[in-house]
């Protein structure tokens, strides 16, 4: 079972290999001030993937919320799809529940079972959740993407403040969507500003630099209540590949910050490489450096070199469409991409680069992988040389290790990363562990390092047990 998850309001997507089933849990976070919280449970269904009778597909769905090991409510229905159409083509569903909880710490366990599908597996997944609201400060709800709305005074399940509003149960929009439609609530906030006063709601879309992206962002002065509720949407027609927040903040009159709340989604949508280059109009005839590289392998060669330096965007670009790039292309990329980091002189920006990239390819390259492909290339790449290296190729039940440390990343400083080497036939060490925005942080590292004679049967085991000449956790808090 494949399980992936995001915090604030919780995306899950639950399928498995040795079926078909499929389908999206959500799980989103509200109060009502004079009674008290609430989670509403949407499991969004690829139709696609049950199997169907009499056109129909049959789920039994078991929903439980758990305090510890104690059920507090539970739900076990038997959803059904729509009926087949004509045209026989099965639609996605979603079936909606709601639970009425105390603040607290709580976890949900959903079971999902193709009814029509004989010997099928039952669908598990497991989650942790709290839920907390003061009553009495400016508190934001969780962030609920939506598919469609109507104004409705009919009151069931997808009912909120006088919508009836289905819920988009992912958080990955392809180049299909161009409407990306939010609902959330701010509760209390007449308590903080006073009654019939004004306040300022932003709402924007920014990257994983936290970086407001283009015109992604909307002001809305919204008249303080116990509950006001705030629905809106944003274009996202010219919102490209990546990993972004949805943001919602809540601002007094001097524009101080007094709460946020985030969502992660994903988009995927590439950028034309004509409309990532520089315009010609800039360079009025002039011959650039890339244009000097008529050898169109040569170019992807080196643009794939460039990976590790890339932001966001240009990491897409690179991913997944400069195989298809004319060289015209390939060369205004690149050339875009150096102009940007160094408009004064690209090419010497791009040469100094390249010397790193070769060494890299020397130091860490394997049989099959160059070295800027590797971790420890793309670390050297993105960051720089470590200011200290603490080389461990031989210690007593551990894999072959090293610990890199700099002294300061940007803003960060004492940051560090841990490479082992699984493989003991090549020189491909992998990047276990990093104290780094951004990169891999596993808490149970150390436990990992030595489980190469140590199997770890504890899952929530983080330190390793002592082992003789065994020094990798002082070498991290002390690398020499």
């Amino acid at each position: 079972m494949r399980v992936f998850f995001f915090l604030c309001s919780i995306v899950v997507s639950i399928s498995s290999f040795g079926q078909s089933l499929e389908a999206y849990f959500n799980l989103t976070r509200f109060n009502i001030p004079t009674d008290k919280p609430f989670v509403d449970v949407f499991i969004s269904f690829n139709g696609r993937t049950l199997a169907y009778e009499k056109g129909k597909a049959n789920v039994e769905s078991i929903i439980l919320i758990k305090s510890g090991e104690h059920i507090i409510d539970f739900r076990k229905t038997k959803v059904e799809s729509p009926p087949l159409g004509l045209d026989s083509i099965p639609v996605d569903f979603v079936d909606a529940q709601r639970f009425s909880l105390k603040n607290g710490k709580y976890s949900i366990e959903v079971l999902l079972h193709d009814l029509n599908l004989a010997n099928s597996d039952t669908m598990k997944i497991s989650y942790p959740f709290e839920i907390y609201f003061s009553g009495f400060q400016v508190e934001i709800s969780d962030i609920e993407l939506v598919d469609r709305m109507e104004k409705s005074n009919e009151q069931n399940l997808f009912s909120k403040s006088g919508y009836q509003i289905i819920p988009f149960v992912s958080d990955y929009y392809n180049s299909f969507y161009n409407d990306l439609t939010f609902y959330s609530e701010v509760y209390n906030s007449e308590k903080r500003f006073g009654q019939n006063e004004k306040y300022l709601v932003v709402a924007q879309i920014t990257n994983t630099g936290g970086e407001v992206v283009g015109n992604f962002r909307k002001m809305m002065r919204v008249e303080t209540a116990e509950v006001s509720v705030i629905l809106n949407n944003f274009d996202i027609t010219e919102l490209y590949s990546g990993t972004y927040q949805l943001q919602i903040e809540v601002r007094d009159k001097e524009n101080k910050l007094i709460k946020s709340n985030s969502f992660q989604f994903f988009r995927n949508n590439p950028m034309p490489l004509s409309e990532f280059s520089i315009s010609d109009s800039l360079f009025q005839g002039e011959v650039l450096f890339t244009q000097m590289i008529p050898d169109r392998e040569v170019l992807l060669e080196y643009i794939r070199s460039m990976w590790p330096l890339g932001e966001s965007l240009e990491r897409n670009i690179i991913d997944h469409q400069i195989n298809s790039s004319t060289t015209e292309e390939l060369q205004q990329f690149m050339y875009t991409f150096w102009y940007k980091r160094d408009p004064e002189n690209p090419q010497e920006a791009w040469d100094k680069y390249y010397d790193v990239v070769k060494m890299v390819n020397q130091l860490y390259g394997t049989q099959i992988r160059k070295g800027y492909e590797t971790d420890r290339g793309r670390v050297t790449l993105q960051y720089g040389k470590p200011n200290k290296l603490v080389d461990v190729p031989s210690e007593p039940s551990s894999y072959p290790y090293q610990i890199w440390q700099y002294y300061h990343i940007d803003r960060y400083s004492n940051i560090r990363f841990v490479f082992y080497n699984r493989d003991l036939s090549t020189n491909d060490y992998v990047l276990l562990h990093s104290d780094m925005r951004g990169e891999v942080y596993n808490r149970r590292w150390e436990a990992e390092l030595h489980s190469r004679t140590t199997p770890m049967n504890n899952i929530d085991q983080n330190n390793s047990d002592p082992h003789m000449g065994g020094r990798a956790n002082d070498y991290y808090d002390n690398p020499r």
